[in-house]
C-alpha cells in the first residue's frame, strides 16, 4: 500500500500541490473580505469570522475534492494507463485506496493552510487568544464528514475516462450541500453532500455528522473496490 502512494504522489502534477493553496487563499479571502466590511462591528466581534468561514468551507472543499479526485485518475485515462498499473504486483483493490488516500492528504494539506490564515487573520484582528480548538475543529470535522464524498469523486473519477460526469457530479453536490444542510426538512440532511456543512461546532449535534461521514466514507469505499475490481480495463 506505501508503496502504491509512492507510486501516485510522484505521479501528482504541481498543479495538485498548488490548487489547494490556491483554493484555501480565495477562501481567507473571501472570509477576511466579508468579515472585515459586513461583520468585524458586529455583536460576535472577531468570532464572527467563524461564522462566515462556515458559510464557505463546506463548498470550498467539497469543489477542491471535485477537482483533485478527477486529475490524479485523469493521468491513467490520459495515457492509457490503467492496464500498466493493474500489473503492478499489489493488490487491485488497493490502487483505489491508496488514489483515496492521496486526495484526503491533499484536502488535509488545504485544511491546514486554512487553519494557519485564520489563525493570522486573528492575530491581526484582535488581541484575544485565538481559540485553536473550534479552529481545528470545523475544518477538520468538514473533512472527515464529506469521507463518501471524497470516495464516491474519486470512485467516480476512476470509472469514468469522460472527467465531466465526475465533475459535474462533484460540483452538483458542493452547490446542493449548501441547501440540503439549511433545509428545514430534516430527511434531506440524511443525504451525504450535507454531513460537511452539518459538521461545524456552531451546529447543534455536530459530531453525529462527522460519525456519519466516516461511516459512510468507509461503506462507499467497500462498495467501490468491489466495483473497481470487476472493472475490465
Amino acid at each position: 500500500m506505501m508503496k502504491l502512494i509512492q507510486v501516485e504522489w510522484l505521479k501528482l502534477r504541481r498543479f495538485c500541490l498548488l490548487f489547494p493553496a490556491l483554493a484555501a487563499l480565495f477562501l481567507l479571502t473571501m472570509v477576511g473580505g466579508l468579515w472585515y466590511f459586513n461583520y468585524r462591528e458586529g455583536v460576535g466581534g472577531v468570532f464572527s469570522i467563524f461564522a462566515v468561514q462556515y458559510f464557505f468551507l463546506s463548498i470550498t472543499l467539497m469543489l477542491s475534492i471535485t477537482i483533485l479526485a478527477s486529475v490524479t485518475a485523469s493521468t491513467e485515462h490520459e495515457a492509457k494507463g490503467w492496464k500498466l498499473l493493474i500489473a503492478l504486483p499489489a493488490a487491485k483493490r488497493n490502487i483505489l485506496i491508496a488514489k483515496f488516500i492521496v486526495v484526503f492528504l491533499l484536502v488535509a494539506f488545504e485544511v491546514l493552510l486554512i487553519i494557519a490564515g485564520t489563525a493570522v487573520m486573528w492575530k491581526l484582528a484582535s488581541n484575544e487568544t485565538i481559540p485553536w480548538d473550534f479552529m481545528f475543529q470545523q475544518p477538520f470535522y468538514c473533512l472527515l464528514a464529506a469521507g463518501g464524498f471524497i470516495v464516491v469523486q474519486v470512485w467516480l473519477s476512476t470509472a469514468f475516462s469522460n472527467q465531466s460526469i465526475s465533475i459535474g457530479f462533484g460540483i452538483a453536490g458542493s452547490i446542493s450541500s449548501l441547501f440540503l444542510a439549511r433545509s428545514n426538512m430534516e430527511m434531506m440532511h440524511v443525504f451525504p453532500w450535507a454531513y460537511p456543512s452539518l459538521a461545524s461546532p456552531l451546529i447543534p449535534d455536530h459530531k453525529q455528522w462527522v460519525v456519519a461521514g466516516v461511516v459512510t466514507g468507509v461503506l462507499f469505499l467497500l462498495a467501490g473496490v468491489r466495483h473497481f475490481t470487476r472493472i475490465e480495463w
